[in-house]
């Protein structure tokens, strides 16, 4: 078995990696025996409201995990951090996904000691950057310039984790980089970083299996806008968006695709779009919605891993983009995905879908029914719905599994391949474009909830999952009765 380190640089790599969290908690899995995944978020803006969401979320993920064994389709994949992948106590090394960034909270000009420089130093400092720049403040990051970033992120390899990371790699382990190439920190990360793990330095433990792996990236082009801003001097203006990603564009091809030993799989996004995010810098306001881009983001990852026993050595480069179906309106569903992606989330996704309506909508008809599925014995006490699992970390989970589909169906490309009226009598009619009877006069209503209740009431009579943990016994039996459901009404 082999572990995938999935380096998320920036907020793009953030919200990507927030993605590929829900479709493995669907159940989607990593392919070709790669059965652990390594996160790993490299941002030097420490309170990033994208950052912290998905740092939430991937703990979150890891209780529900930890609490129910592997040996389940829903959270099935195993994710661990450095320290918990060696089993390290070093205080220097995060348990919490961040990659450690050192000296970014003070101004660009201080990171580089300007005024302790002679004056022809500072002359040339004064050529390559501007007034703005050396008074940039990186508390928040580096606000759209790479050039700032190339000098900032070229110590990462220094840290502790990087260490670690070095560390814990083994044969057989892959890499993994998200980042976008219109902004400042994942423009200037992702070629620093590739560079750096190409390199075999005798003095870095392992650098020797790192720099012969197998290594994927995706790459965003400009896939959304950023409000205007009522300041005129604002570090970030989407204007040049396109601009700086032709001029990244133009480096990666020297830098990378000329030089046929640096990456084995490479994948290109974007979207031309009018959608617009609220103007932020930094910290906790940059929280934005998650956008569509990003689920077809985390399906790269899946790719890479599907892929990967066909990847030729380090000579050439596999360039791979995504694309959907013709359709008409701006609002996807799951028959507008190609036919590999449609066969890789629709299922797992829409059972997750159906999970969270079932408890939202029919939690308190299950209650008040007489069954084996509300009985400790066989099924779910009522006890363990105010226990630390399901109130702490399944609910939790769920409650940000729905606010991303919500944001994804908020966009100038909407992603809304589910109704969202359904109540308990009509909620297995909530994929779009496969009907579910309702009934009426002398027809059975095929769509009710009282489907899932009933056959989860016959699989714990069954007796079959009675040496489970209550946290497992809960969401195999839920699994199997969803699963059910889900095939009848996709097919």
């Amino acid at each position: 078995m082999a572990k995938l380190y999935v380096f998320g640089i920036g907020g793009t790599g953030s919200r990507v990696l927030k993605s590929l969290t829900m479709l493995l908690a669907s159940g989607v899995k990593l392919q070709n025996d790669f059965d652990t995944l390594v996160p790993i978020i490299i941002d030097p803006d420490a309170a990033n409201g994208d950052l912290n969401r998905t740092a939430d979320i991937l703990t979150k993920y890891q209780n529900i995990y930890n609490s129910v064994g592997e040996d389940n389709q829903l959270f099935a994949t195993k994710i661990l951090t450095l320290k918990q992948l060696l089993n390290d106590k070093l205080p220097s090394v995060s348990d919490h996904f961040k990659f450690g960034m050192t000296n970014t909270g003070q101004k660009f000009g201080e990171f580089i000691d300007y005024n302790g420089l002679d004056k022809e130093n500072q002359a040339l400092i004064d050529l390559l950057f501007s007034k703005n720049n050396l008074e940039s403040d990186m508390t928040v990051g580096f606000k759209g310039n790479p050039n700032i970033g190339s000098i900032v992120l070229n110590k990462f390899t220094d840290s502790p984790e990087y260490k670690e990371f070095t560390r814990s790699f083994n044969p057989g382990d892959a890499i993994f980089i998200i980042s976008s190439i219109f902004g400042g920190t994942g423009a200037s990360g992702f070629p620093l970083l590739l560079k750096n793990l190409r390199l075999n330095k005798p003095e870095i433990e392992n650098s020797n299996i790192i720099s012969s792996s197998k290594i994927g990236a995706i790459s965003y082009l400009p896939y959304f806008k950023v409000a205007n801003s009522n300041d005129d001097n604002k570090a970030i203006d989407s204007t040049t968006f396109f601009s700086k990603s032709k001029a990244a564009l133009s480096y990666y091809q020297h830098a990378i695709f000329d030089n046929k030993e640096s990456i084995n799989a490479f994948y290109y996004l974007g979207d031309y779009s009018n959608n617009n995010m609220p103007y932020s810098e930094g910290k906790s306001d940059q929280r934005n919605n998650a956008h569509f881009l990003e689920l077809a983001g985390a399906l790269s990852v899946i790719d890479f891993t599907k892929d990967f026993n066909s990847l030729t050595e380090i000579d050439s480069t596999i360039i791979k983009e995504f694309g959907i179906e013709p359709h008409e309106g701006s609002k996807l569903k799951l028959d507008h995905l190609g036919q590999w992606s449609k066969n890789q989330i629709s299922a797992p996704l829409s059972k997750m879908v159906l999970l969270s309506k079932f408890l939202n909508k029919s939690l308190d008809v299950l209650f008040q029914n007489l069954g084996e599925f509300n009985r400790k014995d066989n099924g779910i006490s009522r006890e363990f719905y105010n226990q630390e699992f399901y109130r702490s970390y399944f609910l939790k989970f769920i409650h940000y599994f729905d606010e991303w589909m919500d944001e994804m169906e908020d966009n100038d490309v909407s992603f809304a391949p589910y109704h969202d009226n359904q109540e308990h009598d009509t909620l297995l009619d909530f994929v779009k474009g496969k009907d579910v009877e309702r009934g009426g006069f002398f027809k059975k209503n095929k769509a009710s909830a009282n489907q899932i209740i009933k056959e989860a009431h016959t699989i714990a009579k069954s007796k079959k999952h009675d040496d489970e943990s209550e946290p497992s016994r809960f969401l195999k039996i839920l699994d199997e009765v969803l699963t059910t459901q889900i095939t009848k009404i996709l097919n």
